[in-house]
């Protein structure tokens, strides 16, 4: 889905693109420089990464704008600290959606081959055909994804392209996303003093920054773990087939540690990150951790065991409800190279070590890949959604 045309920032040698990842707690631009004619692959890089600002996220739930003048506010200065560390005056950007009204339609097209060659035209207006199917007025489509083609009955196959036949036909799946989630996306942008170029389904992008073409073809499950989404795609023969976003994440550990713990949201949060682990057993002895009162008050401690007896269920509940979306609907045989977590949440202690218990799949953390410049943020998979959206801009270069 595209908004307007692409304008180009002319850099020293090639073009800028940002990418502004709205998420729920947290909201990022990242700022690259494209080189398009240096070839991009996960070993060399055409695209590296000026410069990356970030503030916390305001006026966000769940993936969705529930504060419009909040969540401006908070993009405002996410931008103004990337401008600030790229020297780069950001005026058009690229974001992605995510959240609970996403949808999914299945469609097939089907068209007559003129030439006989099937050529990227015959490619185009076969997909084009599969995407004419009845859309809600209050949905809009995000993507148009081939699952297969098929060329005078014979199916199965990935790219038709420089084959000969007469009867051309596209499997697809259709990704759409609320019209109204994704128009106040697009408002609070324009009112940031932003241009958006395209909006994407946010695991499209996160997924093109952390697998590799070797596991799309295997088969893998990418899960991010954002604050308030969890998002999963499952791709198989280079492609995406399924998809789901869950509306629990990483601030949920948050919230369960400021319940249980009786402490501020902010301070919770900061516990969990420096102390925060999954399970219970790779705790050594009785750790204490040490906690300040904001009030005037003496501050307490507790013990790092106590913390993790608050995380550890929530973890369990998180894994168990992507396990119910993986082989619940019988993928879980098809996922050769198991899982790639990402995301924030999955830097806790203990989180790829229970994934694999649950999923009883191979389990790695995955952070941006294809893409050069600062490498504590490209070590760093909270930065791998938004490292995404930079690089689907860079592919419309």
């Amino acid at each position: 889905m595209h908004f307007g045309f692409i304008k180009d920032v002319t850099a020293k040698n090639g073009s800028i693109v940002v990418g502004l990842d709205i998420g729920s707690t947290k909201i990022c631009a990242m700022v690259a420089e494209v080189n398009p004619f240096k070839s991009r692959d996960e070993n060399n890089s055409s695209t590296n990464i000026m410069g990356v600002g970030s503030a916390p996220s305001k006026g966000i739930k769940k993936g969705v704008v529930i504060n419009i003048e909040q969540t401006v506010e908070a993009i405002k200065e996410a931008v103004q600290r990337a401008e600030e560390a790229s020297g780069v005056d950001i005026k058009t950007v690229y974001t992605g959606v995510t959240g609970s009204h996403i949808g999914y339609i299945s469609s097939q097209g089907v068209i007559a081959v003129k030439e006989k060659e099937i050529g990227q035209k015959e490619v185009d207006m076969v997909i084009d055909a599969a995407r004419a199917v009845a859309i809600p007025f209050d949905r809009e489509i995000l993507h148009v994804v081939p699952l297969e083609f098929i060329v005078n009955g014979q199916d199965g196959i990935t790219d038709p392209r420089g084959m000969v036949g007469v009867r051309l036909e596209a499997k697809v799946q259709i990704i759409t996303g609320a019209a109204s989630s994704i128009q106040n996306l697009m408002k609070c942008c324009q009112k940031a003093g932003l241009e958006v170029l395209d909006v994407v389904f946010q695991p499209v992008a996160t997924a093109d920054a952390v697998l590799t073409r070797d596991e799309k073809e295997l088969g893998v499950v990418l899960v991010d773990i954002g604050g308030g989404t969890i998002d999963i795609a499952l791709y198989k023969e280079g492609n995406i087939f399924h998809s789901a976003v869950l509306a629990v994440g990483g601030a949920n550990f948050t919230n369960d540690a400021a319940i249980g713990l009786r402490l501020p949201f902010h301070e919770a949060e900061k516990i969990k990150r420096m102390f925060g682990c999954s399970m219970l057993s790779l705790v050594r002895g009785e750790e204490e951790i040490g906690i300040e009162n904001t009030d005037g008050k003496p501050g307490k401690s507790i013990t790092r065991s106590h913390l993790v007896e608050i995380l550890q269920p929530r973890a369990e509940e998180l894994f168990g409800l992507i396990k119910e979306e993986i082989a619940g609907k019988g993928y879980h045989k098809l996922m050769n190279a198991g899982v790639v977590l990402t995301g924030g949440a999955v830097l806790m202690e203990g989180m790829t070590v229970m994934a694999e218990n649950i999923l009883e799949l191979p389990v790695k953390i995955g952070s941006p890949i294809g893409i050069g410049g600062h490498t504590d943020i490209l070590n760093n998979p909270a930065y791998a959604a938004c490292a995404g959206l930079v690089l689907q801009g860079a592919q419309e270069i």
